[in-house]
């Protein structure tokens, strides 16, 4: 561990600054880009698309929803009743009695024969040959497994695990980190810079010109009316 800390301590110092210039040149203007695609496009829009969204909805329950909601009170469902009534009287009540009184009967005795054929042909041979032959190989053959298992698992380790876990140490989680610091370091810049230029101006705009325009428009239009309706 103490050998690690100054080579750590070096690629960090030598990846900082210039990790922290690219987030300044690209991730800056990317977060002004996507404020200024939110306040002009994308909130205007959603505006838009949900007022016609409802309107949609609204003609689509008039013209679709409601009468088919009425097909099927007052068509569909007494029509399926009575059709279900006839089949129960047609269908099912002949079929119920010959299940009943025939097929019933017929089942058990097949399902009785074929169970005594299955345990004699087939269930005692099947456990004879799984005693005498088939668990024998297949714990020897487990065995072997777990032996090849452990020796692969053995070489993976130091040929791959250790390996990989010095270079994720040493090498790429200081890049990382230092990269993810400079972007939100960068992402926060660029969030100030969008307040300082355009949040700010905007609500001085609305705060001294606006609204006392809109006041004074206000006070002449009353005055106007005034003077015309007495």
């Amino acid at each position: 561990m103490t050998e690690d800390r100054p080579a750590e301590g070096c690629l960090v110092a030598a990846v900082r600054v210039p990790a922290r210039i690219f987030a300044l040149l690209v991730v800056v203007p990317l977060r002004f880009l996507w404020e200024l695609l939110l306040a002009v496009v994308l909130r205007p829009l959603g505006r838009v698309l949900g007022w016609l969204a409802v309107q949609v909805g609204r003609v689509l329950y008039w013209t679709v929803v409601w009468p088919l909601v009425r097909l099927y009170r007052y068509v569909l469902t007494p029509c399926g009743h009575a059709l279900a009534r006839l089949l129960r009287t047609l269908v099912w009540a002949p079929l119920a009695w010959l299940g009943r009184q025939v097929l019933a009967p017929a089942g058990r005795a097949f399902r009785t024969a074929l169970a005594w054929l299955g345990r004699y042909l087939v269930v005692v041979p099947l456990a004879a040959l799984w005693r005498y032959v088939l668990e024998p190989c297949a714990r020897g053959l487990w065995w072997l497994l777990t032996v090849l298992a452990r020796g692969l698992g053995v070489l993976l380790r130091v040929l791959l695990v250790v390996p990989l876990a010095w270079l994720w140490r040493v090498l790429l989680y200081p890049v990382l980190r230092e990269a993810g610091r400079a972007i939100g370091w960068a992402w926060r810049i660029g969030g100030r810079i969008w307040g300082f230029l355009v949040v700010r101006p905007c609500r001085w705009v609305r705060r001294e010109v606006w609204w006392p325009a809109k006041a004074e428009i206000a006070r002449v239009l009353r005055e106007v009316r005034r003077a015309l309706v007495g």
